[in-house]
């Protein structure tokens, strides 16, 4: 209800003027309406009442109860002016009743005769007046308090995350497509509390506003380049730190593209590979079971080379040469070898092809090739992982769930592959040939991650708690399908579990991280083991972090939620495989319905609860490591490159040279003349000798310039050396004869600088020997 001198809310459609008291008899007949019409309108009035009093922020009334529900009849004889009044005090009241009370006080009822009380709906057109002041409220709050949120993809545990701190939805694009055409007043006939309807009429009042938080995936968003596995390995050496920082990752290759050396290098790698592999084949094996003296195709020579190969890497490893490391062109003869290496230790590798050789020679190269191996080992740790077929994955870059992976041991079939498919960068990966496993069955461990960019830091935060996906079927390496070797769930859920698998294992194939401990005290293992394995998370991650910031383009106050995937070898030591930027949070079994929800919620208390108070609990995640980094990398257009530094100084006092008075008259005699023999000779006008200072003792004298003029005299290479002499030996020193057996004692008297000089090497060269 409007008052007086205040305009009625302009997306009313009914209206009316206050009338003075005295004229009320007068207008009563203006009233054709009936009744029902009447009550309507006092009740729309006083509705807008309350809504007035609730924007001008007045105080809360005193409980009045019935005095709102005034009868027509006493309307009717003129109580206006006193109802006026009263609503007056009410609004003197009116301040922090929140709007579902003041909607509920403002709800009007009527008596009736029996004595009951029955509520009167709002007319329609009040009823959305009032729907759209109460959803404006909630819109401003919003954005006076920075909570609007919008969130991309099916992420509802993110939604009623926010939605219970306060929060109002901002609706993306693609959300509601159907609800967000229709209009205003059509969404407001049907919102509820809670429906979608509602949801959608809000993201239409906020569609100009900004979002302060945003969820979406890696796909969707431009801010951030890729933060791959490869890129960080190539850099992490850089940042290694004992306890703190270290990757430890399979080797890998990048093929398919044009880059020729990461070809060759892996071509190198897999040959040294394939001759650990050999040796690694005759200590799985026993000697009788390796050997045909008489109908073996395997000649010795071969395990000479794989030896050779073997000492060479731990040469390299241990740098005891430079020449080793230096890459130098194999010679034909090398290449002949290396191939036929490759062709007869494949025969024995795929067909268990005999060598010729006795018995005891066969234990003599077992047992070089365990100590070769076993140096290699403990220089290279990676190399432990690789075991006696020469494995290699091929994953197609920028893909995941394990689409594209392809398992493969032969080089040629390697080679094709990533040729024939140029339109994919195939990183090239050495499989994990001896990992640890459970009941016979590979594993691997989904590991999250949570990295927060604040203002001038880089925060790592690790997940406490992880789980385990299994393979469907045993692990063998006879049989290289996807089903055995590949243990993501999108590509598990294809397969059935094998019948004969360990039925201690789950049938959705995934493990909690309790049920892992209990599996870990079963088999008798260490009781730090898990703590060894969570530690070895952490330093993996934070190495990841710190060898990936110069190529990310950092965006304060974002944060990112990674998936690592780990593996185990058989002494517990972690292996990371796979980082994945936009992990699979969905429900997909008992496990993960409890442990993606938690990560979620503990995400949402990490970045928005920790930013409002620092001692916010943040739930599963711990703070791993802190990176003092700024994330403004505009380049200084005014200093490109700034050097500080002191200039070195050699000496701090140079030493004058003496130049004597016979080494200048030395010079004045040598530019005066000209060598004889082949040279051509200057025209004889070119230009005027040069004035000759003559010294005399203690007087000087300067010879006047037309006494020397005519042209030069030309002297031999003889008279040359004596003249150099004669003006640089020391004086009243006779001038040495040419002597055989030797050089003569002269040159030790001479001026040091002139001994060096081209002069005496070609004298000395003549007179002595």
């Amino acid at each position: 209800m409007a008052t007086k001198g205040h305009p009625i809310n302009s997306g009313s459609k009914t209206s009316l003027q206050m009338m003075p008291s005295g004229s009320t008899s007068n207008n009563r007949a203006r009233y054709v309406n009936p009744v029902t019409k009447i009550r309507s309108l006092i009740h729309n009035l006083d509705s807008e009442l309350g809504l007035l009093c609730g924007q001008c922020s007045v105080r809360k009334p005193p409980q009045i109860g019935s005095n709102i529900n005034v009868s027509i009849h006493n309307r009717r004889q003129g109580e206006l002016g006193s109802g006026a009044n009263a609503q007056q005090r009410i609004s003197s009241h009116y301040y922090q009743e929140s709007i579902n009370k003041l909607l509920a006080r403002t709800s009007s009822t009527s008596t009736s005769g029996s004595g009951t009380t029955t509520r009167m709906p709002l007319a329609p057109d009040a009823q959305k007046r009032q729907m759209w002041n109460v959803y404006r409220k909630r819109v401003t709050d919003a954005y006076r308090n920075r909570k609007i949120f919008t969130v991309h993809g099916n992420y509802h545990t993110v939604r009623r995350a926010l939605l219970r701190r306060g929060w109002v939805e901002k609706l993306p694009a693609s959300r509601y497509t159907n609800l967000q055409s229709m209009s205003e007043d059509s969404l407001l006939e049907n919102a509820r509390k809670g429906n979608d309807y509602e949801s959608v009429i809000i993201s239409k009042m906020i569609n100009n506003f900004p979002s302060f938080f945003i969820w979406q995936g890696k796909g969707q968003r431009d801010l951030f380049s890729e933060v791959g596995l490869v890129g960080c390995a190539e850099q992490e050496s850089w940042y290694r730190e004992d306890g703190v920082c270290g990757m430890s990752y399979p080797r890998f290759y990048r093929l398919g593209g044009n880059s020729v050396e990461e070809r060759m290098a892996f071509i190198d790698d897999y040959q040294h590979t394939q001759a650990r592999s050999l040796l690694h084949y005759i200590m799985e094996h026993k000697p009788a079971e390796l050997i045909d003296t008489d109908n073996g195709t395997i000649m010795s020579s071969h395990l000479d080379l794989a030896l050779t190969k073997v000492k060479q890497m731990v040469r390299q490893a241990q740098h005891c040469s430079l020449d080793d490391a230096r890459a130098k062109p194999p010679t034909p003869t090398e290449v002949v070898e290396t191939h036929t290496f490759m062709v007869q230790s494949a025969e024995v590798l795929k067909s268990m092809a005999k060598f010729r050789v006795n018995e005891t020679v066969m234990k003599e190269y077992i047992r070089l090739a365990t100590q070769y191996i076993g140096q290699i080992e403990a220089l290279r740790p990676d190399y432990r992982w690789d075991g006696s077929r020469n494995l290699w994955i091929l994953k197609p870059g920028y893909q995941s769930q394990g689409i594209g992976i392809v398992i493969r041991n032969s080089l040629d079939e390697i080679l094709q592959w990533t040729s024939s498919n140029q339109s994919r960068k195939y990183i090239v990966q050495k499989y994990i040939e001896r990992p640890y496993l459970v009941h016979r069955t590979k594993f691997d461990i989904r590991q999250y991650m949570l990295l927060t960019i604040g203002e001038s830091k880089v925060t790592v935060w690790t997940y406490r708690n992880c789980y385990l996906r299994f393979s469907s079927q045993e692990f063998t390496m006879d049989d290289l399908r996807e089903s055995i070797h590949l243990t993501n769930n999108s590509v598990q859920k294809r397969y059935k579990n094998r019948l004969s698998r360990d039925p201690r294992l789950p049938s959705h194939n995934m493990w909690s991280l309790d049920q892992f401990k209990n599996h870990l005290q079963e088999v008798g293992a260490p009781e730090n083991t898990w703590a060894k394995i969570y530690s070895g998370f952490k330093q993996n991650m934070v190495a990841v972090v710190m060898a990936s910031l110069d190529e990310t383009e950092l965006v304060k106050n974002a944060f990112e939620l990674y998936g690592c995937d780990f593996m185990l070898d058989e002494h517990y030591n972690p292996i990371l495989i796979e980082v994945n930027a936009t992990p699979d949070l969905s429900p997909s079994t008992e496990v993960t319905a409890k442990i993606c929800p938690a990560a979620i919620k503990d995400c949402i208390r990490v970045v928005v609860d920790l930013a409002k108070n620092p001692l916010a609990p943040t739930g599963q995640f711990e703070r791993a490591f802190e990176i003092n980094y700024s994330s403004n990398k505009a380049p200084d257009v005014q200093h490109p490159l700034e050097i500080n530094g002191k200039q070195m100084t050699i000496f701090e006092d140079l030493p004058k040279l003496k130049n004597p008075n016979r080494t200048r008259m030395l010079h004045a005699i040598l530019s005066n003349v000209k060598v004889s023999g082949g040279r051509k000779l200057d025209k004889a006008n070119k230009a005027p000798a040069r004035v000759i200072k003559a010294t005399a003792f203690a007087k000087k004298k300067q010879v006047p310039e037309q006494q020397h003029a005519g042209p030069k005299t030309i002297l031999s290479s003889t008279t040359r050396e004596n003249l150099a002499l004669q003006y640089t030996a020391p004086k009243g020193f006779p001038l040495p004869e040419r002597r055989m057996g030797g050089c003569c004692t002269f040159s030790k008297t001479l001026c040091p600088h002139f001994r060096n000089s081209k002069i005496y090497r070609n004298w000395s060269r003549n007179h002595c020997h």
